[in-house]
C-alpha cells in the first residue's frame, strides 16, 4: 500500500474545514496518487516540530513498514511519500527538561484579537529565537538537511510554503556570526 505522510501546521491539518479528513488538500493529493492520506499535521506547531516528527516517523516506517495517523491508525505501507508544509520561521520549539514547548513571536495578541495572557514579547528568550535572519537560517538548514536525508533514503517528497511571506531582502544590522562575513550574511539575496 502507498502512503502519503502529510505534516505541517493548521493549514495542512485542515483548520477551518468542516470535514477535515475528506476536504483537506492532502486527502485529494493522496487520492490522486492512489495512496492513503496519513495526515499528521497539528495546529500551531513550529518547523522544528515538523522536521523532528517527520524524521522520527520516516525512520519508524523504514524499520517496520508502518505509518500512523489519527484517522487511519497504523497501516502497513511499502511506499512512503512525504508531503510537508513549512510554516513560519519565527515559530520554534525548545526542550524544558520534560517535554518540547512550542513558541513563536507573539505580538501581545493573536490574529483574532484575543489578549495574549500566557506569552509576551518581553520574554528575551522568545525575542532572540524569533529574529528573522537566524530564523530563516534555521529553517533553510532544516529544509536542506531533510531533503538530503530523504534523497539518501529514497523517499519521494514535496515541500511547500504554507503561508509565510519570506522576504529574502532582509538585512541584519548586527553581525549574526562572530566568525562570519559582515555583508550579505544570508547569502541568498
Amino acid at each position: 500500500m502507498r502512503a502519503v505522510y502529510s505534516i505541517g501546521d493548521s493549514v495542512v491539518w485542515g483548520a477551518e474545514l468542516e470535514n477535515k479528513q475528506y476536504e483537506r488538500f492532502s486527502y485529494d493529493f493522496a487520492r490522486r496518487l492512489g495512496a492513503t492520506d496519513c495526515n499528521n499535521a497539528s495546529a500551531g506547531v513550529s518547523n522544528d516540530y515538523i522536521f523532528r516528527n517527520t524524521i522520527r516517523d520516516i525512520y519508524h516506517w523504514k524499520k517496520t513498514g508502518q505509518v500512523w495517523s489519527e484517522e487511519t491508525g497504523w497501516i502497513d505501507s511499502d511506499e512512503f511519500i512525504l508531503c510537508m508544509g513549512v510554516t513560519s520561521p519565527t515559530r520554534f520549539e525548545w526542550w524544558d527538561g520534560k517535554r518540547y514547548e512550542q513558541e513563536r513571536l507573539w505580538k501581545g495578541y493573536d490574529k483574532w484579537g484575543k489578549n495574549d495572557e500566557d506569552r509576551t514579547t518581553e520574554d528575551k528568550f522568545v525575542l532572540n529565537q524569533t529574529e528573522v535572519v537566524p530564523s530563516y537560517i534555521r529553517t533553510f538548514n532544516h529544509i536542506l538537511g531533510l531533503s538530503s536525508w530523504l534523497a539518501l533514503n529514497g523517499v519521494p517528497y514535496y515541500f511547500f510554503n504554507v503561508f509565510y511571506d519570506y522576504d529574502l531582502s532582509v538585512y541584519s544590522s548586527s553581525k549574526i556570526d562572530k566568525f562570519g562575513r559582515d555583508d550579505e550574511q544570508l547569502g541568498i539575496t
